[in-house]
């Protein structure tokens, strides 16, 4: 089963980089909804050392279909050389929640 709808997360560095992530794709119609969580302590591996940051996750709700159009929206507005974009797919959602999403995201590329 492909899933018709995703949860997109990317790691931002900062509030403002979120906001100007989630109102873009929220505009151009990639996204039906951005939700912006409070910051969150990332250690990870970077360039052969470990290094630790406070990070701003952004999740956008939207068509599995506009993952690559989304991707590459974000890229254009993200200042990490490789940002944190991960997907995972909503196996079940309310009717009505789902007409929702449809209704408010432009047709899949």
């Amino acid at each position: 089963m492909v899933a018709d709808f995703i949860d997109l997360w990317v790691n931002c560095p900062d509030r403002a980089t979120a906001d100007r992530i989630a109102d873009a794709c929220i505009q151009e119609r990639l996204a039906a909804c951005a939700n912006i969580m409070a910051p969150i302590a990332s250690t990870y591996h970077w360039q052969g050392n470990i290094e630790r940051a406070q990070e701003v996750p952004l999740v956008l709700k939207t068509r599995a279909g506009l993952f690559d159009a989304l991707c590459a929206k974000i890229r254009s507005l993200h200042p990490y050389e490789v940002p944190s974009i991960v997907a995972t797919a909503i196996a079940l959602a309310d009717r009505e929640y789902a007409d929702w999403l449809r209704q408010e995201t432009r047709e899949s590329a």
